[in-house]
């Protein structure tokens, strides 16, 4: 495990600065930080489920076209190899 030295220690010291400075000029609290994130994070949720779901019903609209044409050759194939 890395040690952590008095220049690391500076260093997170002048960037909580440089970041709270900027906070502030934004006028941005820590609690707006946190409910960014947990939006941003519902909402690309929400769009991986949607994908999910749009892919779900063409697959499953695709496959019955599909399967049905497979299994008909696969039949043709599997006694075509008996005679």
């Amino acid at each position: 495990m890395p040690r952590i030295t008095f220049g690391t220690v500076v260093k997170l010291l002048l960037a909580s600065l440089v970041v709270g400075m900027v906070m502030a000029y934004f006028e941005a609290s820590p609690v707006d930080v946190f409910y960014w994130a947990r939006d941003n994070l519902r909402d690309a949720l929400g769009d991986l489920f949607g994908w999910a779901q749009w892919s779900v019903t063409y697959v499953l609209l695709g496959a019955a076209v599909v399967v049905p044409v497979w299994l008909v050759f696969y039949l043709i194939k599997a006694f075509g190899r008996r005679q």
